[in-house]
């Protein structure tokens, strides 16, 4: 029986086995983002994390890629097959698929989920562009804030990859005019005013530099060895803020290479270990309480719970309460006062689901009332006050709420 190794990630200088599947109860999962230009590496960088990942720490579960470049599939009999790790792609470039895939990855048993934006980005926008011209703009907020509630909350590790995109601010110059300026660089995702690259726990910012050829003492400049070059721009856990790391390019792979990423990024994974902040129990656990059939989270199903309830109430009120007479609309008000707490609709579809839930179970105990007393406002609040001492005892539960 082979001897178990302590925990790799507890030790201050673990030695680094490459074929080591430690035997962890816990792991937090990382969510890790990469951008920067075409060919500088974000793809073979992240591919060789997901390798070390999954090899030491799921014994080598699956990965799953969502890719609709394609590039992924270079990397499969270079790293993945020598690793015998199985590697599952997706390349559907759309936003739907890509959320789908990512559920079908967590129910599978993937130990990492990898997604290439930057198609998926460009489609989203159009397809919203075109069916909503003049007003795209909150629907690609929302579903993009609906995409980072998923990607944080999976218990998957994740690894997104995009290219980069200047963050551009507008100043008033001393002269009383505006001047766009460059005040940084973000992931081209999510949007100039919110980019996606600060999501991610761990951001890393790639570039390609040649290192220079020395021949008879002479020094030939962007002659030599490719060298990927990866700056930490943003490290919750202060681990790694400010690091960079060079890895040359190689003439080829042999198992266990992943240690030249993994050494280096090491310390991350391993303080949000101690941040003991989301337990992965094991490779095969999915996250159907997260993520419903559709591929939708929590998050989104929520929220669509709401405006559905919203809808509701409304239409609860419009049949009981309809009337546009000045004497009716102040019925309508007060009730809507003593079951939600507030008057206007607006202000009742910002209260939370468990309020408008349990203002819907009201109006549907009063539409039970064999007969509607409307001599009086105070009649009518007097009705809507036995309502919700039915709520309160319990005996509106029966009317079921279909969604």
């Amino acid at each position: 029986m082979a001897t178990a190794h302590p925990h790799p990630l507890l030790n201050s200088a673990p030695p680094l086995n490459p074929h080591l599947i430690a035997p962890v109860a816990k792991i937090v999962p990382v969510k890790i983002g990469f951008m920067g230009e075409q060919g500088t590496g974000k793809t073979a960088t992240a591919g060789l994390l997901a390798a070390a990942i999954s090899k030491q720490f799921h014994g080598g579960a699956p990965v799953h890629v969502t890719d609709p470049e394609l590039g992924w599939g270079f990397l499969d009999p270079v790293i993945f097959q020598k690793e015998n790790i199985k590697l599952v792609q997706y390349t559907v470039p759309t936003f739907a698929a890509m959320l789908q895939d990512l559920r079908r990855a967590e129910r599978e048993g993937a130990s990492v989920w990898a997604v290439e934006l930057g198609k998926i980005w460009i489609e989203i926008i159009r397809t919203l562009q075109k069916a909503k011209p003049d007003n795209w703009g909150m629907d690609l907020r929302a579903m993009w804030d609906d995409f980072v509630a998923q990607f944080l909350n999976s218990k998957l590790h994740c690894l997104v990859l995009g290219r980069i995109q200047d963050v551009i601010e507008q100043v008033l110059t001393e002269s009383g005019s505006i001047k766009s300026i460059k005040v940084g660089e973000g992931m081209k995702a999510g949007g100039q005013k919110n980019n996606f690259g600060y999501e991610p726990h761990l951001v890393i910012r790639m570039n390609l530099e040649q290192k220079p050829r020395v021949k008879k003492g002479k020094t030939f400049e962007e002659e030599g060895r490719m060298v990927h070059r990866a700056l930490v721009t943003k490290d919750r856990s202060w681990a790694l803020n400010g690091k960079v790391f060079r890895w040359p390019d190689r003439d080829g792979y042999k198992p266990g290479d992943f240690k030249y990423v993994w050494q280096s990024l090491q310390p991350h994974f391993a303080a949000v270990q101690l941040t003991k902040g989301f337990a992965m129990l094991d490779a095969t656990a999915t996250s159907a309480i997260l993520i419903d059939d559709d591929g939708n989270s929590e998050f989104y199903a929520n929220r669509q719970r709401k405006e559905s309830m919203s809808a509701e109430i409304k239409a609860c009120l419009d049949l009981s309460f309809g009337g546009r007479g000045a004497e009716e609309v102040k019925i309508r008000l007060a009730v809507t006062d003593l079951i939600f707490g507030v008057k206007s609709k607006e202000a009742a579809d910002a209260l939370p689901l468990d309020q408008l839930e349990r203002g819907l179970r009201i109006l549907h105990a009063y539409e039970n009332f064999p007969k509607h007393s409307m001599d009086s406002k105070e009649a009518v609040l007097s009705q809507i006050a036995e309502a919700i001492v039915e709520y309160d005892h319990g005996q509106s539960e029966q009317w079921d709420i279909p969604f």
